[in-house]
């Protein structure tokens, strides 16, 4: 860090100076940044207003204020409400929004219960939408009427308080220009109601971190950035029947031989350089592990995603409050009912005591480097190893299934990347020793 150190012969005007300096870090400090801080520890009202596929939906029953009065005790002081708007607007011009539909009775009580509890709230946009590269632009004014709708509806909302989410985890291999015709049509609707309210949006790839890398911004600079952590998908998603492919119970964490683990490294670093790159607000829309977890991996996960958020000074949104992602052992919520680990060192119903001085888990460098990990279909990346030998390269797609072979040896070498848009796995393996890195194909 520099310091100004002031001349003797320049002090007489060193009061001029003051000024500047406080301008500055006025300036720094958007209504967006001081609104994602106020975030601060939020929770995900799960399994309710999003959940179209169940027979009742919406139902009357999903949560009560007396819910969030306990989400209140814990500590949390923000809610973020997700929502399948896309169940009630027509899927043909001009695309009319069922306004007298029950499903927003529901959000308005859950607007009344924050208002009276002194509750952030996000309201997420979010199941229900097709958008990939064949079917984005048939719905890009859907999309945005939707949006001119609900702004419309709720502009009277405290911007302090209340903020609007656009889309929840962007299709994985949704291009990321068509994406920011979307946000960018999307955010000209709302502005056309509101200017005040801020507007949550994340890069494509499902708002992985790792699609943070090469990343810019949006032109609206009144825009709150997130992101979702579940690395390892296998460890996080774990003995869960709907995921697709399931993964069975039995994961630990950490373990450096699982190809599903470097992206986690990955993604908090790729974030952390993105936020200091711009100084713009982000925070961790989601996060959460399977209940079918062991409890020492599940809390060397907690521990690991929790460090990185105290470091980083980054407000978060836990998923959920009591279904698969529980942090109770029991169906009560309470002090004395949270997972011990959980309440310590996510600073839960008053625990203060976690400090994250170090890194909670310090992992292996590797042998090899792969650059870069967001590429068009067609291009290569660059293997680079920083131990010579000779290693097994194998590329496997976001379901496991292996899609190219071969031998590796050279110090560097160039390796093509011919396939569809999606999520992919480098894994070089030198005997017992494995290294692993997510590249991402956009195009």
């Amino acid at each position: 860090m520099k310091y100004l150190s002031i001349n003797s012969k320049f002090s007489k005007y060193a009061f001029l100076l003051v000024p500047l300096f406080l301008s500055a870090s006025l300036v720094a400090q958007s209504p967006a940044q001081q609104r994602c801080a106020a975030f601060g520890k939020g929770q995900n009202i799960s399994n309710w207003l999003e959940a179209y596929w169940n027979g009742n939906w919406p139902s009357a029953n999903g949560y009560t204020k007396k819910d969030l009065e306990d989400m209140k005790a814990a500590g949390t002081s923000s809610i973020r409400l997700p929502v399948s708007f896309s169940a009630i607007v027509d899927t043909t011009a001009p695309y009319n929004v069922d306004t007298t539909h029950v499903l927003f009775s529901r959000i308005d009580s859950v607007i009344k219960w924050c208002d009276e509890l002194g509750l952030n709230l996000i309201i997420d946009n979010h199941h229900g939408w097709t958008l990939n590269n064949q079917a984005w632009r048939p719905q890009l004014y859907r999309f945005a009427h939707l949006w001119s709708v609900v702004s419309a509806r709720y502009s009277y909302l405290d911007p302090e308080r209340f903020t609007f989410e656009l889309l929840n985890e962007p299709a994985i291999g949704f291009d990321l220009d068509s994406l920011n015709i979307m946000f960018n049509t999307a955010i000209d609707s709302i502005r056309q109601h509101t200017t005040a309210h801020s507007i949550i949006v994340s890069p494509h790839f499902g708002s992985v971190g790792l699609a943070f890398s090469n990343y810019v911004p949006l032109a609206d600079t009144n825009l709150i950035y997130t992101f979702h952590c579940y690395d390892p998908q296998n460890f996080t998603h774990q003995g869960f029947s709907w995921t697709s492919p399931p993964f069975p119970a039995g994961q630990v964490f950490p373990d450096f031989a699982n190809f599903f683990e470097p992206p986690l490294y990955q993604s908090w670093n790729i974030v952390r350089d993105w936020k200091a790159q711009y100084n713009l607000p982000v925070f961790l829309g989601e996060f959460g592990v399977s209940h079918h977890a062991d409890a020492t991996s599940k809390c060397k996960w907690i521990e690991y995603i929790a460090t990185n958020l105290k470091q980083m000074d980054m407000p978060w949104f836990y998923w959920d409050w009591r279904y698969d992602f529980a942090m109770f052992n029991s169906s009560v919520p309470n002090a004395d009912s949270i997972v011990p680990c959980i309440g310590y060192y996510l600073g839960l119903y008053g625990d203060t005591s976690f400090t994250a001085l170090a890194p909670a888990i310090q992992k292996p460098e590797g042998f090899a480097q792969v650059l870069p990990t967001l590429l068009a279909s067609g291009e290569s990346c660059k293997v680079q190893l920083t131990t010579a030998g000779t290693y097994q390269l194998e590329i496997l797609d976001a379901h496991g299934r292996l899609v190219h072979l071969q031998v590796v040896t050279e110090a560097e070498q160039y390796i093509p990347m011919p396939y569809p848009r999606g999520l992919y796995f480098i894994h070089l393996r030198n005997g017992n020793e494995v290294h692993t890195r997510k590249v991402l194909i956009y195009d």
